[in-house]
């Protein structure tokens, strides 16, 4: 058995440091070169952007009507379904108070607020008043508004990079930038990325059930039917 030495012994023991450094050093290459690469990803490269944005939609109020068309109630339908899932604040809906067609414009309102209650949207929720049009205008439309939030990512397409050459292992220009718009578009209201949504109130019947079941050992489970029972297909 070979003989320790002092010298020796300090030898030995840089071998593990020097290893341990090497080690570090590899990493390195594998994509964390300091802050601004760190920073380098689609999040960031690509960030999603919220914009309030103002919905609109313009009814024409003929003089010789008075009253909805089976268009236009499809049209405040949609409008009103759009309102329910983004809309925030109340709706607004105005009418002209100088042109023409006011008397047929303001006949309009009754279709408009059955219309718009027929999908939800009660007159509590609505704000009707006027606008100002020119004196000598002969028709002005019904214009019906609501504030919405807009999500929206940066374009895509930036293919600058030189994939044949990337000593940094850095993520190309264009990478994660179709998911970042794919989530944007796909968010069911972008105001979610602003601000989280209140929680709903707890349901303090079930709780009081639940407990109930609980303190007399029984099963706290709904109750299901055969109806709700399923079974895995066997097909071969």
């Amino acid at each position: 058995m070979p003989k320790t030495t002092a010298k020796n012994a300090t030898q030995f023991g840089w071998r593990p440091l020097a290893a341990a450094v090497a080690m570090l050093a590899l990493a390195g290459c594998g994509g964390f070169n300091g802050r601004e690469e760190a920073l380098y990803t689609p999040e960031n490269v690509h960030p999603i952007t919220v914009s309030k944005d103002t919905a609109t939609l313009k009814l024409d109020a003929a003089m010789d009507l008075g009253y909805l068309n089976g268009r236009q109630k499809a049209q405040i339908a949609s409008f009103a379904r759009a309102y329910t899932e983004r809309g925030h604040g109340p709706m607004v809906v105005s009418v002209p108070d100088r042109s023409l067609n006011k008397g047929a414009a303001s006949d309009f309102l009754n279709d408009v607020s059955r219309a718009l209650a027929d999908e939800g949207v009660t007159d509590d929720r609505v704000v009707y008043k006027p606008y100002q049009v020119a004196g000598d205008k002969n028709s002005a439309p019904v214009v019906m508004t609501f504030n919405r939030y807009v999500a929206q990512a940066s374009p895509c397409g930036d293919w600058s990079a030189n994939y044949s050459y990337n000593p940094k292992n850095l993520n190309p220009p264009n990478f994660g930038c179709a998911t970042q718009n794919n989530l944007a578009a796909m968010v069911a209201d972008p105001s979610d990325l602003v601000h989280p949504r209140t929680m709903d109130p707890a349901d303090a019947d079930r709780r009081s059930t639940v407990l109930e079941k609980y303190r007399k050992g029984e099963s706290t489970a709904t109750q299901r039917s055969d109806s709700d029972s399923a079974a895995v297909s066997e097909v071969k």
